[in-house]
């Protein structure tokens, strides 16, 4: 049937029309490559117990690793060192110079009245005895006052003199001397052996006096002490715990160096982050590990020389990997 010319111009406007509708929504429809959505960088994850982080993450975090040494080391006993408080030290002291005052001075009118009683002078026998007998009771109390120092401290004070409470209360008091108390699980270890002390940074070698007065509640062993002097002393806070070693006594062991930097600790423990390649990390706690000023030794075992580990910015992967999610139980995804 034909179209009227007016029909026919309707009919081809229609088409027309239809055919830009249809560009245009195709064009304004689908996004440019401009508005399509940025990918999010990935956060760390945890999978099967390796922290995974990114390479933008790991260089805001700034991560540096390092390769461990190795090194060879005498086996020696591994405990523990802790500062005194020297204030009871100081009272004894105290008490020692007045006991000895009163000793001196009763011993000193004694021999008088009995020098004066021998001339005839008029020293009754009577006030000599009393004389004597005062000297005696106040030289025991002199003896009880240096006796103090073993029942407080130990025998292996005591063993420089009843004077040295005296004289190590003033050193103390001007940062020169600290007294320290050794505790290894196997006992004490005898005097005149030296130990080692854990400064951190820092180390120092003591020499045991002797036993300490009473044994440790935790580890159940007897303790030891030993002088430290120097200026290393006001460093000593009393309470504080140091790493101790005993000389090096037994076989060699094979272990690597772990510097402190890369050292983290949580959970009641020790441990380093170890790369297993580029953005893969895993915890590996240190055992059996020895403080030395150089660093930690740790014996060939979890760790091995050459072992790439993260010397700067441990502390943020921690954090890292506190928040990363946990892989699941059964190994699928929540």
């Amino acid at each position: 049937m034909a179209l009227g010319r007016g029909a026919f111009s309707a009919l081809l406007l229609g088409i027309a029309l239809g055919a830009l509708g249809g560009w245009g929504y195709a064009h304004f429809a689908a996004p440019d490559g401009d508005d399509a959505p940025h990918a999010a960088p990935a956060a760390p994850a945890n999978t099967t117990g390796a922290l995974v982080v990114d390479d933008a993450t790991r260089r805001r975090a700034g991560i540096v690793t390092a390769a461990l040494a190795t090194t060879a080391q005498s086996q020696g006993e591994t405990g523990y060192a802790r500062a005194l408080d020297l204030g009871p030290l100081a009272a004894i002291g105290a008490e020692i110079d007045s006991a000895r005052a009163a000793a001196s001075a009763s011993a000193r009118e004694a021999a008088r009245l009995a020098a004066l009683a021998g001339a005839d002078a008029g020293a009754a026998q009577r006030e000599v005895e009393s004389a004597r007998a005062q000297a005696r009771a106040d030289a025991a109390r002199l003896n009880l006052a240096c006796q103090r120092v073993t029942f407080e401290f130990g025998a292996g004070l005591s063993h420089l003199g009843c004077g040295a409470a005296e004289a190590l209360a003033r050193q103390a008091s001007r940062g020169e001397v600290a007294i320290l108390r050794l505790d290894f699980p196997a006992g004490a270890p005898p005097a005149g052996a030296m130990v080692q002390i854990d400064l951190a940074p820092g180390s120092a070698q003591v020499r045991v006096l002797g036993p300490a007065a009473a044994g440790d509640t935790q580890l159940q062993s007897g303790g030891a002490l030993a002088l430290l002097t120097g200026p290393q002393a006001p460093r000593i806070g009393v309470g504080r715990i140091l790493a101790a070693t005993t000389s090096a006594t037994g076989p060699v062991r094979q272990g690597v160096i772990v510097p402190r930097s890369a050292i983290v600790r949580t959970d009641a423990g020790l441990f380093v982050w170890r790369a297993t390649s580029l953005d893969h990390f895993e915890r590996v706690p240190l055992e059996d590990g020895r403080a030395m000023a150089p660093g930690w030794f740790v014996p060939i075992g979890r760790l091995h020389g050459g072992d790439q580990v993260v010397v700067a910015g441990a502390g943020t992967l921690l954090g890292l990997d506190h928040a990363a999610p946990q892989p699941s139980a059964d190994g699928g995804d929540d």
